[in-house]
């Protein structure tokens, strides 16, 4: 008889596998870190139970929760909502243990008038705006040097840094308001190491699948669109100069206005064909003056001809109308968004400086700097009506 019990016994630890299910040992919470930029949105967690062996434990029980309830709720099922800015701690306990993720709720704050001469910032500062009162929009993408642990590496496209180039868009400010008898152009600057954000770029190339990096270029962009919105507002017509540095053999600025080495190759007569202005960074320009489309571009009155005049050498310009085969940027994609090739009233160049006798030293960035304001302010005389007082460009 006690044999026969003992079978059963046995037979039956046989069916249950012999054990209790094991406790867990480890909890861990999916994605280990979210940002939410609205009021109301949500995210699901998931949370991985394993037992002390590393195995799954399915059907386990979780309990979740958040440190900061004012930051944002979670519920049962670990779907969390945006309710405020700030971090918050998002807990999954399982038994004895418990796993946690980062939730960052930002929710940009509403800016009723942006007042020239405050200096705003987007999430973390990673982006900086100083509003201005000039139909002029200065940006610099590629000059800055923090490298947040929260922003993985770029691992592909163009990841060297456009040195003293940040430097340099702040000497030109200082000038731009020295020579415009105290009116400010509007600064748009990534703070962002070019590892960590190309703002030049598409977004998808920009910020390669960092929420964090793609939080950053969507606020630099969305600054520069608040600056020409504001610049179209007051003065009906304005100018946008994105300002960058390279490194190519030949040390002279380059002005991209979206027109490859091979466009300026061509004669005058072959420019001025109707193609070229309407492909251009300067299409409102182009279209709204009585001045041939080469010449605005390397004619007496150009950007370039103004630029040599300060004794800049400048590409293109009536000294050097074309590249001659050496290297020459055209122009990039802030260019191409912010300039007036799509419409608009806003027209574009990207400028792009050689570091020896420009970048190089703080004496070099300032002597440039009112070289670039006073043809600036030369510029926009001519070509867009604007006298120097505020407010006071042509309609």
């Amino acid at each position: 008889m006690r044999k026969w019990l003992s079978a059963i016994l046995l037979a039956a630890l046989a069916c249950d596998g012999g054990t209790s299910p094991s406790p867990p040992a480890h909890v861990a919470v999916s994605p280990q870190r979210k940002l939410l930029l609205e009021r109301g949105l949500t995210i699901r967690f998931e949370a991985r139970v394993t037992d002390a062996r590393g195995s799954p434990i399915a059907g386990a029980e979780v309990a979740w929760s958040v440190t900061d309830p004012s930051v944002a709720t979670v519920d049962a099922n670990g779907q969390a909502t945006a309710v405020a800015t700030g971090g918050t701690e998002v807990r999954a306990t399982a038994g004895d243990v418990s796993g946690t993720a980062t939730l960052e709720v930002y929710i940009p704050p509403l800016v009723a008038e942006y007042l020239p001469g405050q200096t705003y910032f987007g999430r973390n500062r990673y982006v900086e705006y100083i509003a201005g009162d000039l139909p002029l929009v200065v940006s610099a993408g590629h000059g800055g040097g923090e490298e947040p642990d929260e922003i993985p590496r770029r691992t592909y496209g163009t990841l060297a840094r456009d040195s003293w180039t940040q430097e340099t868009t702040r000497a030109v400010r200082d000038s731009i308001i020295a020579y415009f008898e105290g009116g400010q152009p509007h600064i748009v600057i990534s703070r962002l190491r070019r590892t960590r954000l190309d703002p030049n770029r598409e977004i998808v190339e920009a910020a390669q699948g960092s929420e964090f990096a793609e939080q950053a270029w969507r606020e630099y962009h969305r600054f520069i669109a608040i600056a020409r919105d504001r610049v179209a507002e007051d003065h009906g017509r304005g100018f946008y100069v994105d300002l960058h540095g390279h490194s190519h053999p030949v040390p002279r600025v380059e002005l991209g206005y979206l027109l490859t080495g091979s466009d300026l190759s061509r004669s005058d007569t072959q420019l001025n064909a109707p193609r070229f202005p309407e492909r251009s960074s300067i299409r409102s320009l182009a279209r709204r003056v009585e001045l041939s489309f080469a010449d605005i571009v390397r004619g007496p009155e150009s950007l370039g001809a103004l630029l040599s005049g300060e004794r800049v050498t400048t590409v293109p310009s009536p000294m050097i109308p074309d590249p001659h085969g050496e290297p020459f940027l055209s122009g990039g994609y802030s260019t191409r968004r912010h300039g007036s090739l799509d419409g608009g009233v806003i027209d574009g160049v990207q400028i792009e400086l050689h570091n020896p006798g420009i970048r190089d030293t703080d004496e070099n960035r300032r002597r440039f700097a009112g070289a670039l304001a006073r043809s600036l302010k030369s510029f926009l005389r001519t070509h867009y009506g604007f006298a120097g007082e505020r407010g006071a460009a042509g309609r």
